[in-house]
């Protein structure tokens, strides 16, 4: 019988480090692929089922819905306590290829209101969130190309004495996928 050999342990691999730098290369060429990938998908399947609050959805294989409206903000001046409330009236469209479900509107700010005036009737008004009774069941749907009124009221009092910078939002909830939530900025000087 003869003698075995017995193999010598190798020693052990030795590991190579990897230089920072490689590691930061290669970490932003994950973010890039991974936001080349989002791009990508957005373009495949773009988001037509956006919503709001109200649940308002483009119907699907139709064009796009546009809300617009004019003008897109307004400056109310001079908002004299004294006098009361001030009314004013803007318009809303749709310049969109596909129908434009509104499904609710919301304030900044409980001394706003805003209403929708379609077809020569008024809708409900609708104020800030959680400030008061809120209007449930109600929508408006537009046509392409149809246009409706949007009134607004400020109540001045609704502060008590307050004078100085008045800046407030109307926003519109839609199925228009580009801005499901529409803000119209209401800005004004209170005074006496």
């Amino acid at each position: 019988m003869g003698r075995r050999r017995l193999a010598a342990p190798r020693p052990p691999a030795r590991r190579q480090a990897v230089p920072q730098r490689a590691l930061l290369v290669g970490g932003i060429g994950l973010i890039v692929l991974a936001a080349l990938v989002v791009a990508i998908s957005r373009q495949i399947a773009p988001s037509s089922q956006a919503s709001g609050p109200g649940g308002a959805q483009a119907a699907p294989g139709t064009g796009a819905p546009s809300l617009s409206v004019t003008p897109p903000a307004m400056d109310l001046g001079a908002i004299s306590q004294a006098r009361g409330v001030v009314a004013v009236e803007l318009a809303v469209a749709n310049s969109g290829s596909a129908p434009l479900v509104i499904s609710e509107m919301e304030t900044t700010c409980g001394c706003t209101e805003a209403s929708l005036v379609v077809d020569g009737r008024a809708g409900p008004w609708f104020g800030m969130r959680g400030h008061g009774p809120w209007p449930t069941g109600w929508s408006a749907t537009l046509p392409p190309g149809a246009q409706v009124t949007l009134r607004v009221r400020y109540d001045p009092d609704a502060h008590g004495i307050y004078r100085g910078p008045v800046d407030r939002i109307v926003y519109i909830y839609s199925n228009d996928p580009r801005q499901p939530r529409y803000p119209v900025r209401l800005t004004g000087t209170q005074v006496p």
